[in-house]
């Protein structure tokens, strides 16, 4: 994980050992809460986790929420940055693969920081203002990139406006994001994961196909869908 941090709580300028002594704390913490709730953090149990002693882990952190904010800021510009390294393949796949790796890269990302991917919404949801603010400058980052694939998967003379893609990917973006969210394991003994991703491919594969067909939003009265 990397960090922009330039200074530790002493106000003393952070060396290479510093970071690598902060990514330490960071990494423990983010080990202990895929065993334990966020809420039974403590400093301690990170500094020992970590094999650094708690007055290290206050030159560092005011507190164990501070670490999950930290925590929360990394594991989702994770999320943005590999959604965006994936945008100039998509326009090169056909809908339907391109929808399934942008499901897949989604997937892979959420699968190694679930535990605090859904703490950062959680906290946004009880009305975080901290955490609301960077869920939604990740949230906008991400569909951005999915708007951008939604018109440039549609011809120059059916291209939706800026604003209804922005709108269609919003939508897309919000189920893709909440069928990320349980466990792997969990889906396997359901219907399985192979099975969910087709469905999220032909959902999502359809959607931006029918996209032209529908015109532009709002949908008026009883408008039809045109015929193709």
């Amino acid at each position: 994980m990397s960090s922009k941090l330039l200074k530790n709580k002493q106000g003393q300028s952070l060396g290479k050992k510093g970071y690598a002594t902060r990514e330490r704390l960071l990494n423990a913490a983010e080990r202990l809460i895929k065993k334990h709730s966020p809420v039974d953090l403590t400093a301690v149990a990170i500094a020992k986790e970590a094999k650094s002693s708690s007055a290290t882990f206050y030159m560092y952190f005011d507190d164990v929420r501070e670490v999950l904010f930290a925590l929360s800021q990394e594991s989702g510009n994770e999320v943005v940055t590999a959604l965006e390294a994936l945008e100039s393949s998509l326009t090169q796949m056909e809908i339907s693969e391109a929808a399934k790796q942008f499901v897949s890269v989604f997937n892979e990302v959420w699968d190694r920081h679930r535990h605090i991917l859904m703490y950062r919404n959680l906290e946004a949801d009880r009305g975080d203002s901290k955490f609301e603010k960077l869920r939604m400058e990740e949230y906008i980052r991400e569909v951005e990139v999915l708007g951008r694939w939604v018109r440039a998967a549609a011809s120059e003379s059916e291209k939706p406006t800026k604003s209804d893609a922005f709108s269609l990917a919003t939508v897309l973006h919000a189920a893709i994001e909440r069928l990320a969210s349980p466990d792997p394991q969990a889906v396997v003994k359901g219907i399985g994961q192979e099975r969910l991703v087709a469905a999220q491919t032909r959902v999502i594969s359809q959607v931006i196909a029918d996209t032209a067909a529908w015109g532009k939003l709002p949908l008026k009265g009883n408008t039809k869908i045109r015929a193709k």
